[in-house]
């Protein structure tokens, strides 16, 4: 038996003592793994939100302040970089000043509103299905399914509603732990986008000195598809969802329909989910509007369709274009395996994760019928 066997021996026999510990005290290694996240949760915070505000930048840098800070050289290129970093926090906190001053007292404005009104909302309902039995001379088993089914729908919309509000804010301080925690995850997030070049060299240099070359290319192309994914959807599936969002509040204003802003913010939250997104912003709007006035809720499907169709159409593929790379079957897979698993996370995340896996399969297949395409040649 040489040394190579012997060496590969010693490795699964490691691997297999490490996962049988790891199994047999799993309660104090997800302890330990709740500590280690608790412990960088600013650096994790810091490096979601370059990812996210990484493609503004380099579009500040590379199409406004090339032509306002022009020059090659390296002290020029600094130069240019700070500001585009500068110019890129200023919207943000601009965003975050819009959204805490006109956008959340406005919702709980609405939603206030709502919960006085819900008991008259719900006799015109009632007095909907009367309507709608009398004139379709509905028999009495299926008129009561239908007003079981609309006080079912009503008193689901309420809660959704009441909860929403105070269940993003309570996902966002999970996430952030505290005001904090956020700031100082805004601080890493400006040294990683200032720095990148140098950090992502340090790492290479890093897995050159204490990886074997082969493990060293797996990494890197790894890590390039991983970060071209994650970080070209995570900012354009913000931005879509934010630009969806706005264009359904003014819309909506413009239109006339009430609870405009409610409605919008729905749109625009839940378009961050790839596909089944819009259905999922569409039906409280609907059921809302079905309560308010009846009419409206079958001009609010037609805004619906025509939005989702300018987004599908224009703005989508011009902000997050082909940056997944992943086909629409695929995608609808994503989503619904990532839901599935993780809930909301799962369903946002889970697309650019399988985008990953699905590149790197197509690589590994490549490569495999090369080398049979080759063997079967010799």
């Amino acid at each position: 038996m040489n040394l190579r066997r012997v060496r590969e021996l010693c490795l699964v026999a490691a691997f297999t003592v490490v996962l049988f510990l790891g199994l047999s005290n799993l309660g104090v290694l997800l302890d330990w793994v709740r500590a280690a996240m608790s412990l960088l949760m600013p650096f994790l915070i810091g490096v979601v939100v370059a990812f996210i505000l990484n493609r503004v930048m380099i579009w500040l840098e590379k199409r406004v302040l090339c032509r306002l800070v022009q020059g090659d050289s390296p002290k020029v290129q600094k130069r240019r970089r700070g500001l585009a970093l500068l110019s890129t926090y200023l919207l943000l906190l601009v965003a975050i000043l819009v959204v805490v001053c006109i956008v959340a007292p406005q919702l709980t404005t609405s939603v206030m509103t709502l919960a006085r009104n819900m008991n008259g909302y719900l006799d015109s309902l009632s007095q909907l299905g009367a309507w709608m039995a009398q004139e379709l001379v509905l028999p009495d088993e299926i008129y009561q399914r239908l007003t079981e089914w609309f006080s079912q729908a009503a008193a689901w919309l309420m809660q959704f509603l009441v909860d929403f509000i105070p269940r993003m804010l309570g996902t966002l301080l999970s996430v952030s732990g505290s005001i904090v925690t956020f700031v100082i995850g805004l601080v890493v997030a400006a040294h990683i986008l200032l720095n990148k070049e140098q950090l992502l060299g340090q790492a290479r240099r890093l897995c050159r000195a204490f990886l074997p070359r082969k493990a060293v290319a797996s990494l890197s192309i790894t890590g390039r598809i991983a970060v071209e994914a994650f970080g070209n959807y995570l900012s354009g599936q913000l931005l879509d969802a934010a630009i969806v969002g706005v264009c359904s509040v003014v819309g909506l204003s413009v239109l006339g329909f009430p609870y405009a802003m409610l409605i919008g913010v729905v749109m625009g939250i839940t378009n961050i989910i790839p596909f089944y997104g819009p259905f999922i912003g569409a039906v409280p709007g609907v059921l809302l509007l079905l309560m308010v006035e009846p009419i409206r809720a079958l001009w609010y499907i037609v805004f619906v369709v025509v939005l989702q169709q300018i987004d599908g159409n224009i703005i989508a593929p011009k902000i997050i274009g082909g940056s997944v790379g992943l086909p629409p079957l695929w995608v609808l897979f994503a989503v619904t395996v990532g839901g599935g698993i993780w809930g909301v996370p799962g369903m946002v995340f889970g697309t650019p994760l399988f985008a990953v896996i699905y590149r790197l399969l197509g690589r590994a297949t490549r490569a495999r019928e090369e080398r049979q395409r080759l063997r079967r040649a010799h």
